[in-house]
């Protein structure tokens, strides 16, 4: 299922071009994604760099002019070249190939120190941890970056939807307040008469009330909203998500593809990084020995020498036994974690799948409820020689505010099933037609 969907990819998308243009703006103006961008790159180059092992680093160190003034005032002045390659962290193991050059400038003579191979381990390297921590670093990152992306994407088509609907909405409920407001001066005329009684202008006034009511959420709702978005805008922002919502994945293949978001390979590394520091606490306790292994050049002679050295705190505050007990409780929060992060995600996908199952049902009663206000309006229209002007024009904007609710219950069932992609792991931006 999810091939199928990842091939809606190949569909041609010009006819979204507007929309996605959007979204490709939002994303260039959004903090948020830009510094996830940030945070993914350097996880990305350090996870590149611990790979790139047989890349050496080649360098100059330490090099300078020297000058050496006797207590009779003579001086005499050398320059120093230190040259080395150095190959770090092959399976822990440093690698270094190295060479010094000195010019004495009274002599005029180039001297050299020789060349030198040197091979160096610490004993407990552990290098296989700082490569799960690259690897589990890359992962949050890889997460954070697409859940930033997502957001980006939520936000406008929430912004583009809200601008048409609460226009739409207000539109109309202008109107239905003026509506009322000619009922209750009919009305107060009518009670003036003894026509009509007290509780009738009452409640009508009451319905103003919650109409004006009603207006001062829409507005404040549409002030939010400080972009205009064109008519095609908002249909090719509803066939976009029509079109990336057409092929879900059934509840059992759902349950398949939270195992395999990022965030939660992120947390089975950092469980895997958190099992092998437990495991490995004992060296608290002891030393961590540097192993070398060198071999000097000089002339046409050649010097080997292998040793080892290592530093040692042997009375401290309290920092071995204080880590070591922090490693061990890390390893059981981690698998806390975990469990938590699983249970939490297998809840979020049966609330999305819920979700869903409610907007269809809202979905159905709004079509229902825009067939009772079709019908209200069409029998009053056949009927308007004998019905007021203004029971017509409130049948008439009772019938048009059923369609902008049947609008908005298939807009918050197209959102429910994007909300599930969403917790899947799936690029909305690039499902969309986005980068």
């Amino acid at each position: 299922m999810k091939k199928l969907v990842l091939a809606l990819l190949f569909v041609p998308l010009f006819t979204f071009a507007s929309f996605t243009d959007l979204v490709e703006q939002q994303l260039e103006n959004s903090s948020s994604y830009l510094s996830a961008i940030l945070d993914y790159e350097e996880a990305e180059f350090n996870r590149s760099k611990n790979k790139n092992f047989f890349i050496p680093y080649v360098s100059v160190s330490n090099a300078g002019l020297e000058t050496d003034i006797s207590s009779t005032g003579d001086a005499s002045s050398s320059f120093v070249a230190p040259f080395s390659i150095t190959f770090e962290n092959i399976a822990g193991f440093d690698v270094q190939i190295s060479n010094a050059w000195y010019y004495y400038f009274s002599s005029n003579d180039w001297k050299e120190k020789g060349w030198s191979l040197t091979i160096s381990r610490e004993l407990f390297s552990n290098f296989d941890i700082t490569e799960l921590e690259n690897e589990a670093n890359f992962a949050t990152a890889s997460w954070n970056l697409l859940s930033a992306k997502n957001e980006v994407f939520l936000n406008l088509v929430e912004d583009i939807f809200n601008y048409h609907y609460y226009n739409q909405k207000m539109n109309i409920t202008k109107q239905q307040i003026e509506i009322l407001q000619d009922k209750f001066e009919s009305l107060q005329k009518a009670y003036e008469s003894g026509t009509a009684s007290r509780e009738d202008i009452l409640e009508i006034q009451g319905n103003i009330y919650d109409m004006t009511q009603q207006l001062e959420e829409i507005s404040q709702n549409l002030s939010s909203t400080l972009t205009e978005y064109s008519t095609d805008t908002l249909n090719t922002m509803i066939a976009c998500l029509e079109r990336i919502t057409s092929n879900l994945p059934v509840m059992e293949e759902a349950e398949k593809f939270i195992t395999s978001r990022l965030d939660l390979n992120a947390q089975i590394l950092s469980v895997e990084i958190a099992k092998r520091q437990s495991e490995r606490s004992y060296q608290q306790w002891i030393p961590n020995p540097e192993l070398f292994f060198q071999v000097k050049q000089k002339d046409d002679d050649f010097a080997f020498s292998l040793g080892f050295s290592f530093g040692y705190d042997i009375i401290d505050r309290g920092e071995k036994d204080y880590n070591y007990k922090v490693i061990n409780k890390k390893y059981e929060l981690q698998k806390r974690v975990l469990d938590e992060k699983t249970d939490e995600l297998k809840k979020a996908l049966k609330n999305a799948y819920s979700s869903i199952k409610i907007a269809e049902s809202s979905k159905k009663v709004a079509e229902l409820d825009l067939q009772l206000k079709k019908m209200e309006y069409e029998r009053l229209l056949k009927g308007s020689a004998f019905v007021a002007k203004t029971d017509l024009e409130s049948a008439r904007l009772d019938f048009e505010d059923a369609e902008l609710e049947l609008f908005k219950a298939n807009y918050n069932l197209l959102i429910a099933k994007v909300n599930l992609l969403d917790i899947l792991g799936f690029d909305l931006v690039q499902l969309a037609g986005g980068k």
